[in-house]
């Protein structure tokens, strides 16, 4: 798949560039609106990438210039302005979806495959063809439950035909397709990458035939025959792509060099704004002089979030919003904009170590598995796949020492495990271990906690009066050893899912106290809470967020929630959003119109925070299973 790529910071490029690049796609570059332009409209890309704050031709110009000329490319904005209003804006121009900066690279790329997908009508994440399947999310390719070991270069020619599954593609298609402006592949080498699939396809078992040669115009998928059971998928067993713990190495060593390598683009940016807050200082600051600093504050605010230097790009972004303003020789303002400066200075001077920092941000943001067992060496044994999975591991001996160390993260208000492993003795009568009344006491503490922790039970014996024993007490999943790693690994996975911590949720209502108080009641569950109180803006809104799970009142003025999910469940990408229903009516027929319109769930107002989050999370856990 080919990107086109319009922004002007080249620390921001590279970073993009070369993380898309390991994601199998090839990217274009430009650096201005203008140039934007001629690339988007000379070459067909996939999808385009617009900053907003662009020379030449800023990213809304450009978008709406695309529509107008009726190119229907999927583009994203990619900018550091928040807000409702701008997102708005942005959605109104052409835009199909809105990211604020600093950008995570990983919602990056789910939003590009979300949008492929629905470009291409594949709303189903893994593209099949027969028993082979190909899964973007991963990179994995797989027939007949055996992986196949492609290169970057074969893998997307196989995404390319099978998203172009009924066209013919010639070799200048395959080209503009999978190779950069600035390659210049020759066509034997492209007959090369094919002939190299053609053959790995025919090792797998596959008929050699699958990419079969139209002669005089080039190459398409074999169709299937009839009698082939198109229905029937093979699991995915394996992956090409890297582990979890790689990617984040990847990540790691390609932020690390970035930041290196614009060291000196940083101190040029400071001196920058140092020299115009000087020229204002003495009333003398020319328009071109406050457009560079509005610049260089802009460019740091979003990088330094990049970096995950929250505090940092929260200065810039502070120092863009005065520089924009009509300062003058107002003392006030002139000494919040030097102070602003110092802290700005301050605050890179002490994070010097930049690697730590980053590092600590990757691994804060990973699920963090607590495991309570005595044995060593299952807990050894646990840890390391557990660090390949990408999941960070707190070994505790004994319960009382889990609640020791549960009641000092309550206090000091840290986030909690997303998922607890325990490891039980039923058989054995030891009496320097810990008694089965205590790991279900345990059991029961993190039930009751809000949100409740799922809990996993790895035991010695697989009986039903010791299934229902935990059950009671709350235990989400029970595991009868023997269980290698690998396969308890798969289950604690499944049990971080039950989290609702980062959940997005968009709640539309026209009570405007309510959506007030919403965010706030469910802030202790983590949900990531978007409101809105006009249902007119109901599309633009759902499209810029892209929730996990959908909110509505009944009753709204233009348009009533029933309307509104029956508009949602026309639509192929969204008509599985989990939508629930908030009424203050509890007659039966408002009941049958909720479930009859497409709703999952319905709630009465007034509305319990417990209450609301416990549906909301039931409503989200039926879904990731579906």
């Amino acid at each position: 798949m080919r990107i086109l790529l319009v922004d002007d910071d080249q620390t921001l490029v590279e970073l993009l560039t070369k993380t898309l690049s390991q994601q199998s796609y090839a990217v274009d570059v430009a650096t201005d609106g203008e140039q934007g332009w001629i690339y988007g409209s000379t070459y067909p890309y996939d999808l385009i990438i617009l900053d907003w704050f662009l020379p030449k031709l800023d990213g809304i110009e450009l978008c709406q210039r695309f529509r107008a000329h009726d190119y229907d490319t999927p583009i994203i904005l990619l900018t550091s302005r928040g807000g409702s209003q701008n997102k708005i804006k942005g959605l109104d121009a052409g835009a199909d979806d809105y990211i604020c900066k600093p950008v995570d690279v990983e919602e990056l790329a789910a939003r590009i495959r979300a949008l492929l997908r629905r470009l291409n009508c594949d709303f189903l994440p893994v593209l099949r063809w027969g028993n082979l399947e190909l899964n973007p999310c991963s990179s994995e390719v797989v027939y007949q439950g055996q992986s196949l070991l492609l290169t970057a270069k074969e893998y997307r020619m196989l995404e390319l035909f099978l998203r172009h599954s009924q066209e013919v593609l010639s070799v200048e298609d395959i080209i503009d397709r999978l190779w950069s402006s600035t390659e210049y592949p020759a066509v034997a080498t492209v007959r090369s990458h094919l002939r190299r699939l053609r053959q790995k396809l025919k090792q797998a078992g596959f008929p050699d035939d699958l990419i079969t040669t139209v002669r005089g115009q080039g190459y398409c998928l074999k169709p299937l025959p009839q009698d082939n059971d198109s229905s029937h998928h093979s699991s995915v067993t394996g992956s090409v792509s890297s582990t979890p713990s790689d990617k984040r190495s990847q990540h790691l060593n390609a932020l690390t060099s970035i930041w290196q390598k614009y060291q000196s683009k940083r101190k040029q940016q400071l001196a920058t704004l140092s020299q115009a807050i000087d020229s204002l200082s003495i009333g003398h600051l020319e328009i071109s002089d406050r457009l560079s600093a509005i610049v260089a504050a802009h460019s740091l605010a979003g990088n330094l979030g990049q970096f995950g230097l929250a505090r940092a790009s929260e200065l810039a972004r502070t120092i863009e919003q005065l520089l924009q303003q009509d300062i003058g020789q107002n003392p006030a303002q002139l000494t919040e904009l030097s102070n602003k400066l110092e802290l700005l200075r301050t605050e890179l001077a002490t994070k010097q170590n930049i690697v730590g920092q980053i590092s600590q941000q990757l691994a804060e943001n990973s699920p963090l598995l607590l495991i309570a067992s005595e044995d060593r060496h299952f807990t050894d044994q646990f840890i390391a796949e557990a660090t390949n999975r990408g999941i960070r591991t707190k070994v505790i001996s004994t319960p009382e020492q889990v609640l020791d160390w549960l009641e000092t993260k309550q206090i000091q208000q840290k986030q909690l495990p997303n998922a607890v492993l325990l490891k039980i003795s039923f058989a054995e009568d030891n009496a320097q271990s810990p008694t089965i009344q205590e790991y279900l006491s345990l059991i029961a503490e993190f039930k009751l906690l809000t949100p409740s922790i799922p809990v996993i039970v790895v035991a010695d014996r697989d009986r039903f009066e010791d299934r229902l024993l935990v059950a009671r007490y709350g235990c989400k999943f029970y595991l009868a050893q023997p269980s290698n790693p690998k396969q308890i690994m798969t289950v604690c996975q499944q049990a971080v899912q039950y989290s609702s911590w980062g959940k997005k949720v968009m709640i539309v209502d026209d009570d405007l106290e309510l959506l007030h108080i919403l965010p706030t009641l469910l802030e202790p569950w983590g949900f990531k809470v978007t409101t809105l109180d006009d249902p007119r803006q109901f599309w633009d809104v759902l499209q810029a967020v892209v929730p996990d799970l959908l909110v509505l009142d009944i009753e709204m003025p233009h348009f009533s929630g029933i309307e509104l999910c029956k508009v949602l469940r026309t639509h192929p990408y969204w008509h599985k959003l989990p939508v629930l229903f908030l009424s203050i009516y509890q007659d039966e027929a408002i009941s049958n119109q909720v479930f009859a319109s497409g709703g999952n769930d319905f709630v009465n107002k007034p509305i319990l925070a417990r209450q609301l989050a416990h549906r909301i999370l039931n409503r989200l856990n039926a879904t990731s299973q579906q």
